[in-house]
């Protein structure tokens, strides 16, 4: 054989093995396109994941109503049986007869006229706190802004103590914030950042709080709540849209 074949084989051979190498560097390495679009799947699974989470509640606030409803048919049942129980037959004892007395003719006195006493008024019993804060958020959720913010109130106001406070303060300001109150809106973030410093509603509080002051024109205090939300919460997915709102005020 020729040294010019020999040449070219050769030649031939190291071209094919340099794009067999380069194929192998690009099929191992993966795309910022595929990054992307894993974040994506991740993200949606997280919404996903939040919708999952109020459908749960919804279904415990409509099991709870259930349960009441089975209660209240139980004891109608239980009031009717009663009802329908023969009662046992008396016998009366004739008493003997006494000889009449002679009548007077004085006229006696006019009967005192009884007062009665008004039966007392029959309060209420109040909502059980999950169905009254679901129901809150069902109206915040159709757009019935002021509705939802009375009955969040409404709910802080009979359960004080109860884990959903934050939650029902967060959302009173949201729907003040929806409504462009944003003084009072303002208000219930602050209580909620104030008030329930470990709760997990801060981080959003904190975001709102930037986004109220900057729609009532006072830039560097909301520059300063979204600084506080990055600073203390530098993970959180609220932090992420401060930077974003920082730049817009910016």
């Amino acid at each position: 054989m020729s040294f010019h074949k020999k040449f070219s084989i050769f030649f031939i051979f190291a071209i094919f093995g340099l794009f067999t190498a380069c194929a192998g560097m690009n099929s191992s390495s993966p795309t910022y396109s595929q990054q992307e679009q894993t974040e994506e799947r991740i993200k949606a699974l997280q919404e996903q994941n939040k919708a999952l989470s109020q459908q749960v509640e919804t279904l415990q606030a409509s099991l709870q109503s259930l349960n009441e409803k089975v209660d209240a048919m139980q004891k109608h049942m239980a009031a009717m049986e009663k009802i329908r129980k023969p009662t046992p037959h008396k016998v009366t004892h004739h008493k003997p007869h006494k000889a009449k007395k002679k009548v007077s003719h004085k006229t006696s006195p006019p009967p005192k006229k009884v007062k009665r006493k008004a039966p007392p008024s029959e309060k209420k019993p109040p909502v059980p706190p999950l169905k009254l804060y679901h129901d809150a958020y069902r109206e915040y959720a159709s757009g019935k802004f002021k509705e939802a913010a009375q009955t969040f109130l409404e709910f802080v106001k009979l359960y004080p103590t109860h884990p959903y406070v934050n939650n029902a303060l967060y959302w009173t300001g949201e729907s003040y914030y929806s409504l462009g109150e944003y003084e009072k809106a303002a208000q219930y973030f602050k209580e909620v950042v104030e008030k329930y410093p470990k709760g997990s509603k801060v981080p959003d509080a904190l975001l709102k709080l930037g986004y109220t002051y900057a729609e009532l024109d006072k830039k560097k205090t909301a520059r300063e709540f979204l600084f506080k939300l990055m600073d203390e919460f530098p993970f959180s997915e609220a932090a992420q849209k401060a930077q974003t709102k920082l730049d817009e005020l910016y």
